[in-house]
């Protein structure tokens, strides 16, 4: 059983994978996928050749970029098949394991959605997503342009089969994971 778990940018995705993998559950995270894509020497050079940018600060360069809907789409023609690549190879190892977990931030918008047997959709205000992405030390305009790039959270939440609601702290997201881990 493949379950995706989705959510917008702040809402605690990868705390909840983070959770899940030290109860003993597999999980895919694509994020941290595509961080050690853009770690990895040859792959970061073949990203950024592919793309056009120069290996020097190349993050501020690619969010700089982001508005541009032709950007965009080179970066994910890019970036997608190595992301699908990685997970091909990684889940197989995970077949055994039922249920295997992936953060898919982009579930709805890339119309992923099909391809997992259920979907949780960590819920959280926009306020609190804000101010944990700016603890991470990114800027407030780089939070709402990817804010922008994500559908509404009412949206998401109607899509999904599953709903966690994480307004509150990290002991409370983590009750509420095991209470749904336990209707699963």
């Amino acid at each position: 059983m493949k379950i995706a778990i989705t959510g917008n940018i702040g809402s605690g995705k990868s705390e909840v994978i983070k959770f899940l993998s030290l109860k003993g559950y597999k999980c895919i995270s694509s994020d941290q996928i595509i961080k050690s894509l853009y770690q990895d020497k040859n792959s970061s050079e073949y990203i950024l050749n592919k793309i056009g940018l120069p290996h020097k600060n190349y993050k501020e360069e690619i969010i700089q970029r982001l508005n541009d809907p032709i950007f965009n789409k080179k970066l994910k023609k890019v970036i997608y098949p190595l992301l699908y690549a990685k997970k091909k190879i990684i889940a197989p190892k995970f077949d055994n394991f039922i249920p295997t977990f992936y953060e898919v931030p982009l579930l709805f918008e890339e119309n992923l959605a099909q391809n997992f047997d259920g979907t949780i959709f960590i819920n959280t205000n926009i306020l609190i997503r804000k101010k944990r992405v700016l603890q991470r030390g990114v800027t407030e305009q780089y939070f709402h342009l990817m804010n922008q790039k994500q559908l509404k959270e009412n949206i998401k939440k109607n899509m999904s089969d599953l709903t966690i609601s994480n307004n509150g702290s990290i002991l409370n997201l983590r009750l509420n994971v095991i209470k749904l881990l336990k209707s699963l």
